[in-house]
């Protein structure tokens, strides 16, 4: 801000003396002013009431304006999490998404594949090869920051490392962009966690 400031300043300083320069009655350096008890002004480089300054003066207020945003200011999907739980497939469908690309973008973790239903969430995870840590409380941790990031919430979050179980998951997200039954996701994300659970 301080950067956009000065440089609004220097070109208000530039349109000041451009516009001095294009004013007829301005005389040369050749005749130094007169100095009158140390002090020299110069009337005539000042500008009007309508001049450079009330412009800039606009820009700036509409700047920051625009820096503090209003009341009804839009905010992207991942700056503040979505409601509580998952209670629409619509959501579901939405953030599902979007906590898989906030998984990926984890340095051990080379693919995620999730599935939420009210506030359980589902989470499969491929590691990257050079990982080797498993799903410790650390990564555990991660995780449920990564998702709290997006939707606050979902609290019971099982995680799987399981290949079979991960291809499962990945299934039941491809279904789900043409289920319409919240209460069948459930059903069949609960299957799932009871299998995480006896694997």
């Amino acid at each position: 801000m301080k950067k956009t400031l000065l440089t609004l300043a220097l070109m208000a300083g530039a349109l000041t003396l451009s516009s001095c320069a294009a004013k007829p009655d301005m005389t040369t350096a050749t005749n130094p002013p007169a100095a009158t008890q140390g002090t020299t002004t110069f009337p005539d480089m000042l500008p009007s009431a309508t001049g450079v300054l009330p412009q800039v003066q606009d820009g700036m207020n509409e700047m920051l304006e625009g820096m503090t945003g209003s009341p009804t200011s839009t905010t992207s999907p991942t700056s503040t999490p979505e409601a509580t739980g998952v209670t629409s497939m619509e959501t579901a469908r939405r953030v599902v998404e979007q906590i898989e690309d906030e998984l990926e973008r984890l340095s051990e973790v080379d693919d995620a594949e999730v599935v939420l239903a009210g506030n359980r969430a589902v989470v499969g995870l491929e590691f990257d090869d050079q990982y080797q840590g498993g799903i410790d409380e650390r990564l555990r941790g991660i995780v449920r920051e990564r998702i709290a990031g997006v939707i606050s919430g979902v609290t019971d979050i099982v995680i799987t490392a399981d290949a079979a179980i991960m291809d499962e998951i990945e299934t039941l997200g491809d279904r789900l962009k043409t289920m319409s039954d919240m209460s069948a996701l459930q059903s069949d994300l609960d299957a799932i966690v009871r299998k995480i659970g006896g694997a």
